[in-house]
């Protein structure tokens, strides 16, 4: 597969997750369980900056999604070859690493209650949207990282020798 293709079917393994969170951003509710989410992190002692980003309708994991889609970006547009390789390498390599398996993982384990289904009234549906957007992200990442990988340390050979 092509990198650039594997861009698009990273990003297009994104648009579920990106609607299901835009909807619970502008206060849909279906598939979240029911409460104050912002004070159930609190009480479970997230972090302040997690509470304030759940009070005004931003998840934290969208920041994520957000970093790897310019990884992405960075790795198969011109503007990205202008950057040390090992600053898109190691990202890139790392996120394929923990996203695919975790993804699968949870793709699988979500319908059976497994995973977010069983964690406090979440639909299992939501686990199958996240997975599906970890898993694709993780995957693209991995295809789009290995031209650089291939190229690292090597000397180019002029064309007239």
């Amino acid at each position: 597969m092509k990198p650039s293709t594997a861009a698009w079917a990273g990003a297009a393994s994104l648009l579920p997750y990106v609607v299901m969170k835009t909807y619970w951003a502008f206060g849909g509710t279906a598939g979240k369980p029911p409460g104050d989410l912002a004070a159930q992190f609190r009480e479970n002692g997230a972090p302040e900056a997690l509470v304030w980003m759940e009070q005004h309708g931003l998840d934290f994991t969208v920041l994520g999604a957000f970093a790897g889609m310019l990884l992405l970006a960075a790795l198969v547009l011109p503007w990205g070859r202008r950057l040390p390789r090992w600053s898109l390498l190691f990202p890139g390599w790392a996120c394929a690493l923990l996203l695919t398996p975790y993804g699968l993982a949870t793709m699988v384990a979500a319908p059976f209650g497994l995973t977010v289904g069983d964690a406090g009234g979440w639909s299992p549906w939501v686990g199958v949207i996240g997975g599906l957007a970890f898993a694709g992200l993780g995957a693209s990442l991995a295809v789009c990282a290995l031209p650089h990988r291939r190229s690292a340390g090597r000397t180019p050979v002029p064309e007239n020798s």
